[in-house]
């Protein structure tokens, strides 16, 4: 059986269905500095059609993205991406075997790893995510990107969701294989090793990587109950790590945690710091009521903040921890501009104003999730802001695809319509508009604004006047018997539009 056969590429395409409405592309322009492929990603609001997945396999254009979160919050494969360039696949391949993880190991397209899930039939996406998120902290990738991105969508328009470059692009000389024993596979032999490891939900809950049978960290972070369970802080980051069981203890102990701190050390570093050294922690925690360092070793690599944050002493259970926050931000740059933000599992869509004001952004938070991130300082929800948007994902839309380009259909539907008036008297009367057969149409605004209504598109009056404006609409007075009404004159459209073009818009790289 041939690589490229029908056969072949619906088996493979079979393993990757994801979102029906939507799917990605990546054009290669070249590798930066660090050896890594950039290029440019767009996501198109159309199927991934088996001519685009033969495409992909043929190497004959972009490369393909999939949208692993199905309409329905399910999915069928998952990832853990490690974005470690000229990572040891072998390597990473024999510490999944010796865990039980059913990943499947495949070099990504910038030199790093993806590790598949691949299951029987769809999962609940946060059940995957959770299952992800627990083994990559395991693997000592905690904090990586974690595919589906969401587990949840706002809407099945505007938040498609984050899609993943596939594997076996151009497959006679892929540099995206997979890997079984630490050999590389080529596309046939990679399905037959992707069914091998594909699980059921049962199996996939069943799988269990904890080893932390001790309560020394009870109900505290997932990552000091793994590095205790593993032979406590490796050398070069005892310091660091000692300060983390500071902050536990204290909050686990707030009357005596300073008691126990030797304990700890004695238990979790070898050789245990210095008496002088401990102190120094203490008299700093003492001062304040710290968070943990959860972006520095030793911790940063076991991190599952997912877990972290339902944990009685974990990242939201002391006055130094955000609580609940913002892990994923989306910016839709249609007219208007909406962000998307993943709070506590959920999604939340926001007007610019309700992301940059504090107040309206917990106000729209406490609505709409029954969340609440504690008050920040000015300046640091100013900074805390500035960092997300600085790493958020990008959507550039296609005119077709904005509010205004939306506007312009329904108005010509409006226009067009069955129900019209065939007087200026009726006109008076009615919501319906009036073709005059001299290339004009006349029509009262409030008849559009409940077509509009009616068609789910609401805004408010000012920008459907200006949008009426911008298409050349005039407005006017219409004296008929003695009465006055403000009417809306405009060109009529045609009845014969030639086929949209493909919706599109560009993103940064996933």
């Amino acid at each position: 059986m041939g690589q490229y056969s029908d056969d072949t590429i619906l088996r493979f395409s079979n393993f990757f269905q994801g979102f029906h409405k939507a799917h990605g592309r990546y054009e290669i322009k070249g590798a930066n500095e660090k050896g890594k492929n950039e290029g440019k990603a767009f996501t198109y609001t159309t199927p991934p059609t088996p001519q685009l997945w033969e495409a992909h396999v043929k190497g004959e254009g972009p490369g393909l993205g999939i949208i692993p979160l199905r309409s329905d919050n399910t999915v069928l494969w998952g990832c853990i991406d490690i974005d470690v360039i000229g990572i040891d696949l072998a390597v990473l391949e024999a510490k999944c075997k010796k865990l039980g993880l059913p990943l499947v190991i495949c070099r990504s397209k910038s030199g790093g790893a993806h590790c598949f899930l691949f299951l029987r039939d769809p999962v609940d996406a946060t059940v995957v995510v959770d299952a992800l998120s627990a083994w990559a902290a395991v693997l000592g990738y905690g904090g990586c990107e974690i595919f589906p991105k969401q587990t949840t969508r706002y809407d099945l328009e505007k938040d498609v969701g984050n899609w993943l470059n596939m594997p076996y692009f151009f497959a006679d000389k892929t540099t995206r294989y997979g890997i079984k024993n630490g050999d590389v596979l080529d596309l046939p032999h990679f399905i037959d090793h992707a069914e091998e490891m594909s699980v059921t939900e049962d199996e996939l809950v069943t799988v269990d990587v904890t080893n932390d049978d001790n309560d020394m960290f009870a109900d505290g972070p997932p990552c000091l109950r793994h590095l205790a369970s593993n032979g406590g802080f490796p050398d070069g980051t005892r310091n660091d790590g000692m300060y983390n069981v500071a902050v536990y203890l204290k909050m686990r102990f707030p009357d005596d945690w300073q008691d126990k701190l030797q304990e700890y050390n004695v238990a979790t570093c070898d050789p245990p710091l210095t008496l002088a050294e401990i102190n120094t922690i203490q008299k700093s925690v003492s001062k304040k009521d710290y968070g943990y360092r959860c972006r520095k070793p030793p911790i940063a690599a076991h991190c599952n903040r997912r877990v972290c944050l339902t944990c009685e002493h974990g990242v939201g259970g002391g006055e130094g921890n955000i609580g609940p926050e913002i892990t994923h931000l989306a910016k839709y740059e249609g007219n208007p501009v909406y962000w998307f933000a993943t709070i506590a599992d959920k999604r939340m869509m926001l007007r610019t104003e309700e992301l940059t004001d504090q107040n309206k952004f917990r106000t729209k938070m406490l609505s709409t999730i029954n969340r609440l991130i504690p008050k920040q300082v000015g300046p640091r929800w100013d900074r805390y802001i500035d960092e997300l948007c600085k790493n958020c994902q990008v959507i550039e839309v296609a005119e077709e695809m904005q509010d205004v380009g939306r506007f312009h259909n329904l108005l010509d539907t409006y226009l067009l319509g069955q129900a019209r008036t065939t007087t200026k008297e009726q006109l008076m009367e009615s919501l319906s508009p009036y073709i005059t057969g001299d290339g004009e149409v006349w029509f009262r605004v409030e008849g559009l604004l409940r077509h509009l209504d009616r068609q789910g598109f609401r805004h408010d009056p000012t920008t459907i006047y200006k949008w009426l404006r911008d298409c050349g609409a005039e407005d006017s007075q219409l004296h008929v018997k003695g009465v006055n009404k403000r009417i809306w004159k405009i060109r009529e459209p045609s009845s014969s539009k030639e086929p949209d073009p493909e919706n599109h818009f560009g993103s940064e790289e996933f």
